[in-house]
């Protein structure tokens, strides 16, 4: 009997736990933010925060030139297992901060060192799991991100209630030091077995005249679909086995990569996400200011970004896998229709002049579709891509696309702390997410129509 679906849970769970640790220490920044501003002794303002949501997000960027490369040199295991652990060590620090040159040095760190766990990622899913299965795992793996966001604002908002905010910081670290030592007995480099994915080889037969014996019943009606299932699957195995870049150099790799116009589609389009992504940096702050909050209310009700995330993620599992390139293509570019008129209705709602009640409702309601719609686009494409495509560089390639994103996100953050603080406030933020959201759109559409291309083409 196969052992391989054991084994598999055991990545999956030691990477979901262990990335949760990693973004919920990253996630302190954002969730102390406005306990920070409301402390008296430190007197920070909100282009302090922004800045050092930017510095974090820079120390995010330099994480990645530095992970990637270490990733794909030592394994997808000890770059992981090091992110979990400065994770949480740099988190204590932040806590122990007593100023603002303080509190921004660590946040820097703290971005840098989180950063070691896609490209981790990127290398053990490539290693346990078949290419058919990519969208599934990274869905699965991405709500962790999410769901550990969720969780962590409520729990640590509400401690916020009644508990100093370097206390708060200090439990958050103690809970990933715990995640540390489980993922370390757990979380295996590779399988042992030479022949882990010979089962699926085994299942599928394509002939040389183009047919495909599947070793399963199917109805008449899905032959078709299988048929061109079957062909993607032994086309996915044939690149794992023979990519065009083993055995190349790093150096080479990012040659092949410089060259290539897919690669230039998916930084843009990753740039632009990154940045409405990180609108979440500023949701609780916006909340406070705009309907009258408490900063533990703002904390709590920033969560309906991340469970906005959470959902996408969650429907994304149940078709990015089945649909062709094609209709991956028309519902990520609807999806993302969908965020702009989310921004749109967050700068208008005052003039529909509803209740107060209605109006924070109303906004909630624009922020969870706004990051319903962009997870899915932000998460998934990017990494399937990496792993497929970067072959034996796939984390340097993930990391390399993400470094691009990471530098919008910071030039972002900049921007949008100021703009904020400035005469035209919230408004004028909201001016500048419409902006990039109508951009997404197109970015998103132009990557997807690369890819439906490129797929009914041989393999580079």
């Amino acid at each position: 009997m196969s052992n391989r679906p054991p084994q598999q849970i055991n990545i999956l769970v030691s990477m979901y736990l262990g990335y949760a640790a990693m973004m919920i220490c990253r996630q302190m920044v954002t969730i102390l933010s406005p306990a920070l501003l409301a402390d008296e002794t430190l007197a920070l303002t909100k282009t302090n925060l922004g800045d050092f949501a930017a510095y974090g997000t820079l120390g995010a960027l330099v994480g990645k030139l530095i992970w990637g490369p270490l990733a794909d040199k030592f394994g997808g295991r000890v770059t992981f297992l090091i992110g979990i652990f400065l994770t949480a060590l740099f988190i204590i620090a932040f806590g122990l901060s007593p100023n603002v040159m303080a509190f921004t040095g660590f946040s820097f760190l703290l971005y840098c060192t989180k950063s070691s766990g896609w490209p981790g990622m990127t290398k053990l899913i490539g290693q346990w799991y078949h290419p058919q299965r990519y969208g599934q795992v990274w869905s699965i793996v991405a709500t962790s991100s999410r769901f550990s966001v969720v969780l962590a604002t409520l729990f640590f908002g509400w401690l916020l209630s009644f508990m100093h905010w370097r206390t708060v910081a200090f439990i958050a670290a103690a809970f990933a030091f715990i995640i540390f030592i489980g993922c370390y007995f757990y979380l295996k480099e590779k399988p042992e077995d030479a022949y882990f994915f010979k089962e699926d080889e085994n299942n599928i037969d394509v002939n040389t005249d183009g047919n495909a014996d599947i070793n399963t019943d199917v109805n008449t009606h899905n032959k078709s679909k299988n048929l061109e299932l079957a062909i993607a699957s032994k086309q996915a195995l044939e690149n794992k086995y023979n990519h065009p870049l083993q055995g190349t150099s790093t150096i080479a790799g990012l040659v092949a990569f410089a060259k290539s116009p897919r690669v230039w589609l998916v930084v843009i389009m990753l740039m632009v996400l990154t940045c409405m992504m990180a609108f979440l940096d500023f949701v609780a702050v916006y909340l406070m200011e705009s309907y009258q909050l408490n900063p533990s209310q703002a904390a709590m009700a920033s969560t309906v970004f991340p469970v906005g995330s959470l959902t996408g993620l969650l429907a994304s599992m149940a078709f990015y896998d089945r649909f062709s390139k094609r209709g991956i293509r028309t519902v990520l570019t609807l999806a993302l229709i969908l965020s702009l008129l989310s921004v749109l209705t967050l700068k208008y709602l005052p003039w529909f002049n509803l209740s107060a009640q209605l109006n924070y409702l109303v906004a909630l309601g624009a922020i969870f579709l706004f990051a319903f719609s962009i997870s899915p686009a932000y998460y998934l494409p990017m990494s399937i891509f990496s792993i497929e495509y970067g072959g034996p560089h796939s984390a340097t390639l993930v990391c390399l696309i993400d470094a691009f994103g990471f530098a919008a996100s910071a030039t972002f953050a900049f921007i949008g702390g100021r703009l904020a603080d400035s005469a035209g406030g919230w408004s004028s933020f909201m001016n500048m997410l419409i902006l990039i959201s109508a951009f997404g759109i197109i970015s998103v559409w132009a990557f997807m129509q690369a890819e439906y291309i490129a797929a009914k083409k041989p393999l580079e």
